[in-house]
């Protein structure tokens, strides 16, 4: 016999998920891969459908609408120099967010703005294209994980339709998990080639991935955890564990160079590695630890009966140790880590690794001072988790198709069916504000800051005396809050009680002098009294402490011209279009300036621009008269 080259091996091999495999569901043989993955894509665009009228919420109304840096394309490269949230420190805002290092999150907005501006659909479609994205590249996956066609097929489905992820793709701003997810999978799945196949690209791609994944969000950060799971339960020989340690952690040093260069840069950008929140500063660290099995345990109900979802869950830190929020997490991860024990023998590596893909990615997410009290439960963060979670159902249900193929293609349908129905609804939460705070409340009805922010989205709504109510509610909850006497005192004013507005503005500045918001907001109120002066002191403050300040600016300009003061009212235009040259009421405001200076010249060219760029009809049918009557002139 002609000898031959020996060929590579490895100590990895591929096993089949189950014994059982695509023959008992002989019908799945007759469908191709690529229809599979048309029904899975159609399945999940279709219970993601009703996303698509949704409006911007929540901090969509912050970080898209009131995001002056998403107007430049340069704001995609500055991305990279600064945190998410720059942008607000040059706003009226004294509720600065945290300092996030999410670069590629950063771009993705700026990328939506220039492709849609402030076209809801346009945003919405995106987020949705990226899960669809997402769930296509779990299939192949899966596909290489299980070696089992049918497997990947419905932990495919149930990805693309869990409900889980609604707060990740409704929200447009939620959109930072799936987007680290469209780097993460194929990381794990060109990791997974490269040790089975070899081959460098393939482990190039993987490490690429990997440092794109986490310039999106932080969580990919957790993937070697994922990988060494991978790496200990396909090994087919039973070395050292010294040895196997060795062995894997060579494979994950590339991961460590990379994690580290992110780390460091992102420590260079922010000052810091780590954040903790103001509010929950002062809680006791054994009170946040106390927390954790319950927010964990959390966790896992939401995946498992991902129902009436909400944003807020009305949480709170545990101090006591007979709280039976303590003690029944506490029983729950005792019971299933006794169960784990007992089987470990009988559990196939593709369980393990399904069960550290679920658990690994909610890791950072526990690390509870990060965040404010009422939100240390939030949907989004079961994104990554979810795809180790969906994996792990599906192979239950094939278990049970051993035996009785049609009670788990009938468990498959009516799983699918419910989580398809689920979704559905909770797109609707989160469709407008009102929705999305009026859930909230039903969780958290004796928290001011629901009652809050549902009065604020009632406002958006020009609903005043519902908003008044609830903003009454808010303050009877939180008596010293300017922020409630702030918004209270719009309320009013749109119900034309400007005495009570007026009343509650200066309330809301006694007990914080520095809430720039309510200096404007009381300069628009002595502007539309026709106290001028009055009105220019405020907005002259506010410009003195934040000269950054485009709505100071421009209501300061507008007074200055009602004054008459045309050559003043021009410098602060001019100043603004300066840094917003897209400012169309700027713009027409400008003109109007210009004419009243006896620049028709400047007027019909300041005018003409702003026509250009218009896309409110009533301002322009306005604006062209304006135009007509001066180029008559």
């Amino acid at each position: 016999m002609k000898k031959g080259r020996a060929r590579k091996t490895n100590d990895f091999k591929q096993e089949p998920v189950l014994e059982a495999g695509d023959s008992d569901f002989p019908s799945l043989n007759k469908i191709s891969e690529s229809r599979i993955l048309f029904l899975i894509v159609a399945a999940t665009v279709l219970v993601y459908g009703n996303s698509l009228s949704g409006s911007f919420v929540y901090d969509d109304t912050k970080q898209i609408v009131g995001n002056p840096h998403l107007h430049s394309w340069g704001n995609a490269f500055r991305a990279f120099t600064s945190d998410v949230w720059s942008f607000q420190r040059e706003t009226l805002s004294t509720d600065i967010s945290p300092a996030y290092y999410r670069p590629l999150f950063t771009a993705y907005l700026t990328l939506n703005y220039k492709l849609f501006g402030l076209w809801e659909p346009g945003w919405h479609l995106m987020n949705l294209l990226v899960h669809v994205a997402v769930t296509v590249a779990v299939y192949f996956l899966l596909k290489r994980l299980s070696g089992n066609r049918l497997v990947a097929a419905l932990a495919t489905m149930i990805f693309g339709l869990h409900p889980a992820h609604v707060e990740s793709i409704s929200w447009i701003s939620g959109i930072p998990d799936p987007l680290a997810a469209l780097f993460y999978v194929p990381s794990l799945l060109w990791y997974v080639r490269y040790r089975e196949e070899g081959g460098g690209k393939w482990l190039t791609a993987s490490v690429v991935a990997f440092g794109l994944g986490i310039l999106c969000k932080e969580t990919p950060l957790v993937l070697p955890l994922v990988l060494c799971a991978w790496e200990l339960t396909r090994q087919t020989s039973k070395p050292r564990p010294a040895l196997a340690l060795k062995q894997i952690g060579r494979q994950m040093v590339p991961y460590a160079v990379v994690g580290a260069a992110y780390l460091m840069l992102r420590f260079s950008i922010l000052g810091r590695i780590n954040w903790t929140h103001p509010v929950t500063a002062q809680v006791p660290d054994l009170a946040a630890w106390m927390t954790v099995p319950f927010v964990f345990v959390s966790y896992l109900q939401h995946l498992i009966a991902p129902f009436h979802l909400s944003l807020i869950y009305g949480t709170y830190f545990i101090t006591s140790v007979t709280d039976p929020r303590f003690l029944l997490p506490v029983g729950v991860l005792a019971s299933l880590g006794i169960i784990l024990w007992i089987y470990r023998k009988k559990l196939s590596p593709q369980v393990w690794v399904g069960i550290v893909m679920t658990v690994a990615p909610i890791l950072p997410v526990l690390n509870l001072k990060v965040f404010h009290d009422e939100y240390i439960i939030q949907d989004r963060y079961l994104y990554l988790s979810s795809i180790g979670f969906c994996y792990l159902v599906a192979i239950l249900i094939l278990r049970v198709a051993r035996k009785r193929a049609a009670m788990a293609a009938a468990l498959s349908v009516v799983v699918l069916l419910l989580l398809g129905a689920s979704t559905i609804l909770q797109n609707r939460v989160w469709h407008d504000s009102v929705a999305l705070w009026e859930r909230a409340v039903n969780y958290s009805p004796n928290s001011w800051s629901t009652h809050y922010n549902l009065g604020v989205a009632y406002l958006g709504r020009k609903q005043y005396e519902t908003a008044r109510i609830e903003l009454l509610e808010a303050r009877r909850l939180q008596p010293n809050q300017a922020k409630v006497l702030n918004n209270l005192a719009l309320a009013q004013s749109g119900l034309a009680d400007t005495a009570g507005a007026t009343e509650n503005l200066k309330a809301a500045l006694a007990l914080e002098p520095g809430l720039l918001e309510a200096h404007n907001n009381l300069g628009t109120l002595l502007y539309e009294k026709g106290d001028y002066a009055g009105a220019k002191g405020e907005f002259s403050l506010v410009l003195k402490r934040d000269p950054l300040s485009s709505s100071a600016r421009f209501n300061l300009a507008r007074t200055l011209a009602a004054m008459s003061d045309h050559a003043g009212a021009v410098r602060e235009y001019e100043a603004l279009i300066t840094k917003e040259p897209n400012d169309v009421a700027a713009l027409y405001q400008l003109g109007l300036s210009y004419a009243a200076m006896g620049r028709k010249g400047d007027a019909i060219t300041q005018l003409g621009r702003g026509l250009q760029m218009d896309k409110d009809g009533a301002r322009s049918s306005e604006m062209r008269q304006k135009l007509e009557q001066i180029q008559a002139q």
